[in-house]
């Protein structure tokens, strides 16, 4: 275990000068009784000088008055310069105590007592400046968020504090620990990379140990990104940015491991952060719009309505695919301001589309999780209803079953409310979750959605067969309708609909297309909307 870096350790040292303070208090009395006894002497002689009685010569001597009052003064002055002098020590003692303090605040979290980025940036130059087998390495706590939400701050500070002291055994003498902020960890260690392999497998290891917030247990992890001076930098810039790219690469790797820096890392970063900055931009030029896949009724043919599918058309490099975008658009939270986006284009298509007498159906829309947990989203539905004077029953939400799954509460609030205004609900992507029968009986929704997985291998895997039949008469027993994604061909529509399947949507039927080619493809099949069950690819 490393000794503490903190300050906070360090015994005041004794005041010096201890017997200078007593003489200078003591001083002017020193002073004053040596006036008086020299007022006295000086007395004595102007009396013996004038040849009169001591005792009464000694009172009415005027030399002994004139010394007498001097020596007074001169105390008093003394006294006063004293006192000054000891104000203007405690004055210094104060700014010294002042300038700790601000030295501490300067260089150390208040939280942890860990060195801040300041001090351990000079300590990791010191350190480059010496030699090789050096490690940086960049921690940050998974999970640490939903402790802060959940438990309060003070909470989210106390696991901090715990974690710290955990880290700290794990460490060498050589090593450095410091707090860059939030739950964010830098690391110094020196040794081989055998060593600090093990150390590394072992800080992950104390993250995975619960923690008691008093009494509340936190259950987090760790990932963790390494960059080595001199393979990965050889200056203090260099060796924390690409620790921190390592980090980033090993938390999207699934969390609670940890990854060696790569130069490649750094190129699909800047990709990734170009991506970022270009869907920023095509937010505000409008660059997307919405493309529109038929759902049919597996039973009669008919048109029953279209999924809204999100497109970026980029005007460089054309269409972008909504699988870059889209995850990238949640973990940065442009989700909620591309879900407006969507939800404005689908008002206005429905718009269009009634004044022109061809409504397609109910319009499907897909939200994305921080949508219902960042946003108000039922609100801002309504709004968008209202503005275009669109009935609910026009709209359906869908909404994937691990999103269900994550934020249970909320999202049945939600998709509670959207029931009560009108707009059909529908989950997503239905068997890839885990929702128990329990929690799906009691969901607030009309249609459940098999996911296209369980869809590929119909009629001819077995499995396939037995979960497709149970997912369609559970869903039926339990008062909801069912839809099929991902329908490619003859025999997938056959079986479904003989299973009693109720919706399809897939290739078959009509791919994903814009309104003008939807249009095109309603007149081509009449069939669609006036009748008929036969379906050809």
């Amino acid at each position: 275990m490393i000794p503490s870096n903190s300050p906070y350790s360090d015994e005041q040292k004794p005041a010096a000068g201890t017997l200078r303070q007593t003489f200078q208090r003591l001083l002017p009395v020193a002073f004053a009784l040596g006036g008086i006894g020299l007022s006295v002497a000086l007395g004595h002689l102007d009396a013996q000088r004038q040849q009169a009685h001591q005792a009464v010569a000694l009172f009415a001597s005027p030399l002994f008055w004139f010394a007498l009052i001097s020596t007074g003064l001169i105390s008093l002055f003394v006294a006063q310069i004293n006192r000054k002098q000891r104000q203007l020590v405690q004055r210094n003692r104060e700014l010294q105590r002042s300038q700790a303090q601000l030295q501490r605040l300067a260089h150390y979290d208040t939280i942890t007592g860990l060195p801040n980025r300041v001090l351990f940036q000079q300590q990791l130059a010191e350190a480059t400046c010496k030699g090789h087998g050096l490690a940086v390495l960049m921690l940050d706590i998974d999970g640490f968020k939903q402790v802060n939400d959940s438990l309060g701050h003070a909470m989210g500070d106390l696991l901090l504090q715990q974690a710290t002291a955990r880290f700290l055994q794990e460490l060498d003498a050589a090593d450095r620990l410091c707090r860059l902020g939030g739950d964010e960890f830098v690391f110094m260690l020196q040794g081989t990379q055998g060593q600090i392999n093990h150390q590394v497998r072992h800080l992950l290891r104390c993250l995975q140990r619960p923690f008691d917030l008093n009494g509340n247990a936190a259950l987090v992890t760790g990932s963790i990104g390494l960059a080595w001076c001199p393979q990965h930098g050889e200056d203090v810039d260099s060796l924390l940015r690409h620790a921190d790219t390592a980090m980033y690469v090993a938390k999207e790797g699934g969390r609670n491991t940890w990854r060696p820096y790569h130069p490649d890392m750094t190129a699909r970063l800047q990709q990734r952060l170009d991506l970022e900055r270009n869907l920023r931009r095509a937010l505000q030029n409008n660059e997307f719009e919405l493309w529109y896949q038929p759902k049919v009724d597996l039973f009669s043919g008919h048109l029953e309505g279209v999924e809204a599918l999100l497109r970026w058309r980029d005007p460089q490099h054309g269409l972008v695919s909504p699988g870059e975008f889209i995850p990238l658009a949640e973990r940065t939270g442009l989700i909620i301001p591309l879900g407006e986006r969507v939800l404005e284009l689908a008002c206005a298509q429905l718009a269009a589309w009634r004044s022109d007498n061809c409504l397609p159906g109910p319009l499907a829309i897909n939200v994305a999780a921080l949508q219902i947990e960042r946003s108000d989203y039922v609100s801002s539905l309504a709004v968008a209803l209202e503005r275009h004077d669109l009935s609910p029953n026009l709209l359906e939400v869908e909404i994937t079953e691990s999103l269900l799954m994550e934020s249970q509460q909320q999202a049945c609030a939600a998709l509670a409310q959207l029931q009560a205004m009108g707009v059909a609900t529908a989950v997503d992507d239905f068997g890839t979750g885990y929702s128990s029968l329990a929690y799906l009986r009691a969901l607030p929704i009309d249609h459940l959605k098999i996911d296209r997985a369980f869809i590929k291998d119909l009629p001819g895997d077995d499995d396939a067969v037995a979960i497709a039949r149970a997912i369609i008469d559970l869903g039926h027993a339990l008062g909801y309708r069912i839809t099929a994604e991902g329908i490619e061909t003859q025999e997938q529509y056959d079986f479904l609909r003989n299973a009693g399947c109720d919706q399809g949507q897939g290739y078959l039927m009509g791919r994903p297309m814009p309104a003008p080619d939807l249009a095109r493809w309603l007149a081509s099949q009449p069939a669609r909307v006036k009748g008929g069950g036969s379906l050809e690819r």
